[in-house]
C-alpha cells in the first residue's frame, strides 16, 4: 500500500523571526482547496442573493401598497357608485311627486324607484367587469328614464302655463268695485234686472288692462256698454270691456296680461266714469270675480 502523499507548506516571514512549516496531507489539501473554492463561490453569490432578495421584497412592498390602493379606489367607487344611486332615486321620487301635481299618469318610470333595485354595495374584492357593466347599465337606462320623464312634465308644465296665462286672474283696472255681478235695480229705470258682469268705478282716462293674454277679437261702439273691447283667451274664455273712453288697441293683435288695451271712460249707458267688465266661458257670462285671484291697490 503506497503511502498518502503529504506536502509542507513553509512560512517566511519579512521580519527576521523563524520561518514555520506545515505539512499537510495531500486529502487535506484537496478539501482545503474545495473550502476556499466553496467560500469564493458562497462570496460571489452571496451579493447576487441579497441583491435578489431586496428587489423581491421592493416588489412585493409595491404590489402591496398598490394592493391597497386599489382597495381604496374600490372603497370609493363603491360610495360613489351608492351616491349616484341615491340621488337618481330622489329625482325620481320628485319626478314622481311633480307629475302627480301636472296630472300626468303616464310617463317613463313612473313609480318611484322603478329603474332598478336598492344599492347593496360592491362585491368584495375587486369588482368583476360583468358586475360593473351590468351596474352601470343600470344607471344608464335609468337616466334614459328619467329624462324621458322630465320630457313629458316638459311638456305638461308648458300646456299649464299657457293655460293659466291665458286664464283671466287679474282686476282689469284699479278702482271701487261697486256693481257685482247678480241682480240689481237698473240706475235708470229701477227696475230689477240681473246685471251680467261687474262695475269698477276709477277716473276718466285710467288704463285698462288686460287679465290674462288674449287676441282683440272686437273693438267697436255697441248700444249701451259705448266703447267696448272683446279678448279672446282661448279655451273657450272671452272678456268684454265696456264704457271706455278711448282704445289702445287694434283688432287681431296680440295683448299680454297687463298690457293697457284703453282707457276708462263713460261711453254708452253710463252714469259716471268706470269700467263695465265680463268674463264669458263658451258664450256663458259667468261672475268675474271668480277669475280675479290677485287684486290690484285702489
Amino acid at each position: 500500500m503506497t503511502a498518502s502523499r503529504s506536502y509542507t507548506i513553509m512560512v517566511v516571514p519579512h521580519a527576521r523571526a523563524e520561518f514555520k512549516k506545515f505539512k499537510i496531507s495531500h486529502r487535506g489539501l484537496v478539501l482545503a482547496a474545495w473550502g476556499a473554492g466553496l467560500v469564493a463561490i458562497c462570496g460571489l453569490l452571496l451579493p447576487i442573493y441579497l441583491i435578489r432578495s431586496m428587489a423581491q421584497s421592493y416588489r412585493l412592498e409595491r404590489m402591496n401598497r398598490e394592493n391597497q390602493g386599489l382597495r381604496e379606489a374600490n372603497s370609493r367607487f363603491d360610495a360613489a357608485l351608492a351616491e349616484l344611486k341615491e340621488q337618481i332615486t330622489d329625482f325620481e321620487n320628485k319626478a314622481y311627486k311633480f307629475a302627480l301635481m301636472a296630472g300626468v299618469e303616464d310617463f317613463p318610470g313612473s313609480k318611484p324607484g322603478a329603474g332598478g333595485s336598492e344599492f347593496s354595495g360592491l362585491p368584495s374584492g375587486a369588482p368583476s367587469v360583468g358586475y360593473l357593466r351590468q351596474e352601470l347599465t343600470q344607471l344608464r337606462d335609468r337616466t334614459q328614464a328619467l329624462q324621458g320623464t322630465f320630457n313629458v312634465l316638459e311638456k305638461a308644465y308648458q300646456t299649464q302655463s299657457l293655460l293659466l296665462a291665458s286664464t283671466p286672474s287679474i282686476k282689469p283696472v284699479k278702482g271701487i268695485l261697486g256693481h257685482g255681478y247678480g241682480w240689481r235695480r237698473d240706475p235708470f229705470t229701477g227696475q230689477r234686472e240681473f246685471h251680467k258682469g261687474i262695475d269698477i268705478s276709477a277716473p276718466t282716462g285710467r288704463d285698462v288692462l288686460a287679465p290674462a293674454d288674449g287676441i282683440v277679437i272686437k273693438v267697436s261702439r255697441e248700444a249701451g256698454y259705448g266703447k267696448v273691447v272683446y279678448l279672446s283667451h282661448g279655451n273657450g274664455i272671452t272678456t268684454r270691456f265696456g264704457h271706455m273712453s278711448e282704445f289702445n288697441v287694434q283688432l287681431g293683435q296680440k295683448v299680454k296680461r297687463g298690457d293697457a288695451i284703453g282707457f276708462v271712460g263713460s261711453s254708452g249707458r253710463s252714469t259716471g266714469p268706470h269700467l263695465h267688465y265680463e268674463v264669458l266661458v263658451h258664450k256663458i257670462k259667468v261672475d268675474p270675480m271668480s277669475y280675479i285671484l290677485e287684486d290690484l291697490p285702489n
